[in-house]
């Protein structure tokens, strides 16, 4: 039933926290299989449940998933329903039956987004007479509460420089499209119910704005009202501890048999990160020889299309595009380049080789009326959790072995080495801290790097400058033996074709 003893720990803790109480947040490692682990105790404990995750695409992969079909053959009398959004029937009255169907079904599965919306409408509170209400991915909660709560009057929108005035023109501007009127209604709203929590003005764009400090707290009424609810995700401590989350979730309490699991062993991961800044020219170069399939998670569109223009062949998601398309695009021995990859990534048939990070994902500050809402402590917290998902895009089964490639020398700076996954990290003797072992075909990578950087991108016979053609040679032969490579006087920049007449004459010379 269970596959590891961590595993089956992970599921006893789920059916003690079926029982009501505080909040129990589990932080459940990638490779643990916490799925399964909290699906067979849900539906065998006969209790009405909902489980709520942060995208559709996360629902379809629950759904059809072996670990649901095992947990409903221990269950056989559960039902489960997906609550699915009125966009998705024709009619109202279908809506509405689909609706009192998916609510009577002891497990109803549901997004974060239709959380929140629960939350914040009294009209619907199916969620909080539910016995338990568990959060996959839950980092990602206030995201979600983000993206319902804060809203925008675009600049060309905007009528006047008092807030309250521009939203009331929206509002009797008969010729507005809907979701402005929405925004603006929202905005008048919270103008006339002050909050420390939410701030509405101006930003430097121009754009009215309403803006969340902390939009997890917007969860306040179902989290106050539900029986039990449980928080799970693989990266819910930062630092080993909950606080931040606790922080922005507004939670009061939280239960005392609250830990982290993860499994001893889930495949092997190599990590490189580079010492000193690089360009995206010496970037590309590492990418297009890195092991493939090959994952590069980029923080904007625009950086991967940059990337990608210097790598022939490579996919590129773009700016309306889903995850799943852009991978439909990808071949089994591809390169996709995809910002914002570094979650609900699950893709079975590619197993990536290699995940690269060009930048640290740190979050995108905020700023209202020169009040900056965001602190680094937030935006650091965020490129932790980012690169932490990122790292076990490539960690998707027990025999997995991936190299994870961070091309940004400020992964060096202490306070982001919780970024990669304790179980691969070695302890030092450099002020007890943690050191990342650089293994011999990463030096390589190095080398190849800094000898493109130091001679130049160009072969040196024929002057060909294709970035995926440049190999670099070493001039005395790494099989004579160990020794310390010389940058400037052991390697010389060839094309392919002149790499390998260098290698046939240094062997007919012996």
């Amino acid at each position: 039933m269970y596959r590891s003893k961590e595993q089956h720990q992970f599921a006893n803790s789920v059916t003690r926290g079926t029982a009501p109480g505080p909040a129990l947040l589990l932080a459940g490692e990638p490779g643990l299989g916490k799925t399964r682990a909290y699906l067979i105790p849900l539906l065998t404990s006969g209790k009405r449940v909902a489980i709520a995750l942060n995208t559709r695409q996360q629902i379809d992969q629950l759904i059809s998933s072996s670990d649901l079909a095992a947990a409903i053959a221990l269950a056989p009398g559960a039902t489960v329903a997906v609550l699915k959004p009125r966009s998705e029937f024709s009619t109202k009255a279908d809506y509405v039956e689909h609706r009192r169907q998916a609510i009577a079904a002891q497990v109803l599965v549901i997004t974060h987004a239709a959380a929140v919306i629960d939350s914040l409408m009294p009209a619907y509170a199916e969620l909080r007479d539910r016995d338990v209400v568990l959060f996959d991915e839950a980092d990602q909660l206030p995201d979600a509460a983000a993206l319902r709560a804060d809203t925008t009057i675009p600049a060309d929108s905007v009528t006047s420089r008092d807030a309250k005035t521009c939203a009331q023109a929206v509002l009797n501007d008969k010729e507005a499209e809907p979701e402005l009127k929405a925004a603006a209604r929202a905005i008048v709203y919270a103008i006339d119910h002050p909050a420390w929590y939410r701030v509405v003005g101006f930003d430097e764009a121009g754009d009215l704005v309403l803006r969340h400090r902390l939009p997890g707290r917007m969860l306040g009424p179902l989290l106050r009202d539900a029986k039990r609810t449980i928080f799970v995700s693989g990266t819910l401590q930062v630092d080993g501890r909950f606080d931040h989350f606790v922080r922005v979730m507004g939670l009061k309490s939280i239960d005392p048999a609250s830990r982290p699991f993860a499994p001893t062993q889930h495949g092997t991961l190599n990590v490189m990160m580079v010492d000193h800044p690089m360009s995206i020219e010496q970037q590309a170069v590492v990418i297009a020889n890195a092991k493939r399939p090959t994952l590069v998670v980029t923080t904007r569109h625009t950086l991967a299309a940059e990337i990608g223009a210097l790598i022939p062949g490579a996919v590129i998601r773009a700016d309306s595009e889903s995850l799943n398309d852009a991978v439909a695009r990808t071949a089994d021995d591809g390169i996709l380049i995809a910002a914002g990859a570094w979650a609900g990534l699950d893709v079975p048939r590619l197993r990536w080789k290699s995940v690269v990070l060009p930048a640290v994902p740190y979050g995108v500050p905020i700023e209202v009326e020169g009040e900056m809402l965001t602190h680094y402590l937030d935006s650091r917290v965020a490129a932790v959790r980012r690169t932490y998902q990122a790292a076990h895009r490539g960690l998707r089964s027990a025999d997995a072995v991936c190299d994870l490639l961070l091309l940004d020398h400020r992964y060096r700076r202490q306070d982001l080495a919780a970024a990669v996954p304790a179980r691969f990290q070695v302890t030092g003797i450099d002020e007890g801290g943690r050191k990342i072992v650089i293994r011999n075909e990463e030096v390589r990578a190095l080398l190849r790097v800094q000898a493109l950087e130091l001679h130049g991108a160009r072969c040196k016979v024929c002057g060909d400058d294709a970035l995926h053609r440049l190999e670099v040679h070493h001039l005395y032969p790494v099989n004579l033996g160990q020794r310390r490579t010389n940058v400037a006087t052991d390697l010389v920049v060839l094309c392919r074709n002149h790499h390998a007449d260098a290698h046939e004459t240094m062997d007919r010379s012996g």
